[in-house]
């Protein structure tokens, strides 16, 4: 027959000659539950009884203890299996031989990820040197917000100017190279007195252009 004991669900084959037609007092070896089982319940463990004359008293040492049964000799005791141990230590040691390979290379390449780090960024990364650095403007124009457009028959310069330097600027001149591709097919240079702008401010402008020489594809600006 088959007993399951009521309290952790453990499940046994037990001999039905075991249990006997009048029932006896078990033990479950997996949490120690004692329970009276009837020989009329051949699948499901049930409470113990309350009648003193056919239960065994709870204090005495229970006369049949179920064990978990034999391969191949019936239903097998339900086992859980035991909880996964997490293995830290390989963890912590890939953590630091990435860190250390990490470290490694930024310091080797040092140089060229602080040239590619932006301005605020180098500030705080290195703030006694930026308070030593002397203030210097940084003018040049927003390419984004750039263009050359047709009015009235002629073409125009507009755009904005921006600082990102740390000290007001002014600007000039606007100087264009005009290109074919990667040719360089002539260059002007006009007068652009803007200024001063403020570290960190915009300001537009905008400049009437002589007729491009033929052929070219691309104008790029720049400003002293």
């Amino acid at each position: 027959m088959q007993v399951t004991c009521s309290n952790c669900g453990a499940r046994y084959a037990v001999d039905p000659a075991a249990i006997g037609p009048t029932g006896r007092t078990v033990q479950c070896v997996r949490c120690n539950h004692r329970w009276f089982q009837e020989s009329a319940a051949p699948t499901t463990a049930t409470a113990p009884v309350a009648d003193e004359a056919v239960a065994k008293p709870a204090t005495a040492v229970p006369d049949f203890v179920i064990r978990p049964s034999a391969p191949g000799a019936g239903l097998p005791a339900l086992t859980t299996p035991p909880p996964r141990k997490r293995n830290w230590g390989t963890w912590i040691a890939f953590a630091i031989v990435f860190a250390v390979l990490f470290g490694g290379a930024g310091y080797a390449y040092r140089g060229e990820i602080k040239a590619r780090l932006p301005e605020s960024w180098r500030t705080l990364l290195h703030p006694k040197a930026a308070a030593a650095a002397p203030a210097r403007p940084q003018v040049g124009i927003d390419m984004a917000a750039t263009k050359i457009d047709l009015v009235d028959g002629r073409y125009v310069v507009q755009g904005e100017l921006v600082n990102t330097g740390t000290a007001p600027g002014s600007t000039s001149r606007l100087k264009l190279v005009f290109r074919a591709g990667n040719e360089i097919l002539g260059e002007r240079a006009m007068p652009l007195v803007e200024g001063p702008i403020a570290p960190g401010a915009r300001l537009s402008f905008k400049l009437p252009l002589d007729e491009p020489p033929a052929g070219a594809t691309n104008i790029i600006p720049t400003v002293d």
